[in-house]
């Protein structure tokens, strides 16, 4: 039977304004706010542009002798423009409350969505690159949703609403405003341009320089052994310089819109002075409209800095966006199909048919291989590094797609059931243990949530882990700190192994799980294992093969391939290529 891999795919966004209408929708969550900001917003940009038409008149009514309303003008003026700062000040906060919303539900989207990747997914990124996307990425949206979209549909309203009173003014000297726009659209728009392949470019070296971070800050200590840190600051210097090199092209191109912007407004102001005041003289206008409209062409110009402003950061917003829309089209490449079927408790029979398998198509790793485990069994899985020791039991939680073959559990293909309830059955205590930064008994509990304290304590005496856990400051809620630093590796060990034994796996799998400790550790790791594993189903992978020499069956892989399967007695007496390890390998211990 062959089972089709299913390769990611990733689908572009296609330019910077799908991205930014992607982004907006999400601001629809709450859409009662957001309608309410665009009325507060409305109604704002109503109240700003009446005041140079009220300006205007008052010009008229003091060039025509007419002072007994002046002051109730002016204090109309100056209730609008309070009004106006009141309105706009409330949209703001609302579209402020809007975005946090939406930026909620982005965060916990690409979160999720990488809860279903598949680890070959995982494989191909570094920690730091998707920590860049999920914590960079998305505060140059935050930033873009919170304030800047605001101001861009802000902008954009206002250079409507004054466009059409200035046509219900004087078409000639709206006209004049206009012309000089398309000069400021077009100055944008090419700028535009390379700014936001410049962002690009800042963006993904930003994530390269956080996935070399983390990559250095966590191998630190392999770093100071071999003296390599004069060459790791030299490799961030290159990586910084490109992201500074990068944001600086952006931010110059950038800063260079507002000057070219301030110049055309000037210009128009100008521009308004000379032919409207030749108007006035002729008698075709009078001087209250060219007073509005040197107000309304401020108002013009104003919104067109504010959209180069906006415009800047919508660039670095959809940089940022099309990284995070980029994970969220992921496909995952291992999903349950449609009729998958849900199981509680297994026997164990784990089964293996003429299974090959490849990380990276064209490279195969494993190569026709056949096996089974029957219920309660111990297989020990043996071999040199690289033999596919670790693939198999990656296959056997289906953390990989096979390339051909089969594999089942109690007699059912592994891909008919659904992947959930498959781990659960499987628990895993691998070589290097991972504790949260947590308590211990939140630790305990992470193999089955709805365990009680009692039942984890007891599996911690089980795990021989009990006394040393009662031994720490506050026992079973004592916090550990990242990755459980403040224990030793064998502490970890044990921690693990209680978690295993909290989860009632139907099948277990020990990858490695004493090949770091001491020798007195391993003794009590062995003895907590032989407990762990009575009545289940369990795999041993051991490059100590004095591990594995009491299992119900060993497999000897090389290669991929199985080349032996037998019990140690047989093996031995076979001697093959397991003969060859075991005596190999206890010929150096004899020799140390």
């Amino acid at each position: 039977m062959t089972t089709a891999r299913a390769e990611p795919t990733t689908t572009q966004s296609s330019g910077i304004l799908a991205v930014l209408s992607r982004l907006a929708r999400y601001l629809l969550d709450r859409p009662v706010l957001a309608a309410v900001a665009v009325v507060l917003l409305l109604v704002a940009l109503i109240a700003q542009s009446v005041q140079p038409l009220l300006f205007g008149r008052a010009v008229n009514d003091v060039a025509d002798g007419q002072t007994d309303g002046l002051g109730e003008q002016g204090l109309l003026i100056l209730v609008l423009a309070v009004v106006t700062l009141l309105l706009r000040w409330a949209a703001a906060n609302l579209i402020a409350v809007a975005a946090q919303t939406a930026m909620r539900r982005l965060r916990q989207e690409l979160f999720e969505k990488m809860q279903t990747l598949s680890l070959g997914f995982h494989d191909r990124r570094s920690v730091g690159e998707l920590m860049s996307r999920i914590t960079s990425d998305t505060e140059v949206v935050n930033t873009f949703l919170s304030s800047s979209l605001f101001g861009l549909v802000s902008a954009i309203v206002q250079l409507i609403a004054v466009t059409v009173l200035m046509f219900t003014l004087d078409w000639t000297l709206t006209l004049l405003v206009l012309v000089l726009a398309p000069v400021s659209m077009l100055v944008m728009g090419r700028i535009g341009r390379s700014v936001a392949s410049n962002y690009a470019i800042v963006q993904r070296t930003v994530g390269a320089i956080n996935g070399y971070l983390e990559e250095n800050v966590t191998g630190q200590k392999s770093l100071q052994a071999y003296g390599r840190q004069p060459d790791s600051v030299e490799q961030l210097r290159t990586l910084s310089t490109a992201a500074r090199d990068a944001d600086q092209r952006a931010s110059f191109l950038g800063f260079t819109v507002m000057p070219m912007v301030r110049l055309v407004s000037n210009a128009d102001i100008v521009l308004i002075a000379l032919f409207g005041g030749i108007q006035v003289v002729r008698g075709a206008i009078d001087v209250g409209t060219v007073v509005a409209f040197l107000g309304y062409s401020q108002q013009f110009s104003m919104p067109i800095g504010a959209i180069s402003r906006s415009i800047n950061q919508a660039i670095q917003a959809s940089a940022g966006a099309s990284r995070v829309f980029e994970m969220l089209e992921e496909q995952p490449a291992i999903s349950d199909r449609p009729d998958a079927r849900p199981i509680e408790r297994v026997a164990g029979d784990v089964a293996f048919d003429e299974v090959d398998f490849s990380y990276v198509p064209g490279q195969q790793i494993l190569f026709d291989n056949s096996f089974r485990a029957t219920p309660g069994q111990t297989i020990g899985l043996i071999g040199p590094t690289g033999a596919g020791k670790s693939t198999i039991i990656n296959l056997i939680g289906r953390f990989y797609e096979i390339d051909d073959g089969e594999i089942r559990l109690d007699g059912t293909p592994i891909v008919g059931l659904r992947i959930d309830d498959l781990r659960q059955r499987a628990a895993t205590v691998l070589q290097t243990p991972f504790l949260f930064s947590e308590s211990v008994m939140y630790n305990l509990k992470y193999g089955r949530v709805d365990a009680t304290d009692e039942e984890c304590i007891e599996a911690a005496k089980d795990a021989n882990a009990h006394s040393f856990i009662m031994r720490l400051p506050d026992g079973y809620e004592t916090v550990l700190a990242e990755s459980g630093v403040n224990l030793s590796q064998g502490q970890r060990q044990l921690l693990t192994i209680a978690r295993a034994i909290v989860a009632h796996p139907d099948v277990l799998i020990l990858d490695e799980a004493t090949s770091s400790v001491d020798t007195r550790t391993e003794r009590e790791i062995k003895v907590a294992m032989e407990r762990l594993m009575a009545g289940r189903t369990s795999f041993l992978i051991a490059h100590r093969l004095s591990t594995v020499r009491d299992a119900d069956k060993i497999i000897a892989l090389d290669h991929g391939r199985i080349v032996e399967v037998g019990t140690h007695e047989e093996l031995m007496t076979a001697k093959g290529f397991y003969y060859g390890l075991f005596m190999e390998q206890f010929a150096r211990i004899d020799a140390g």
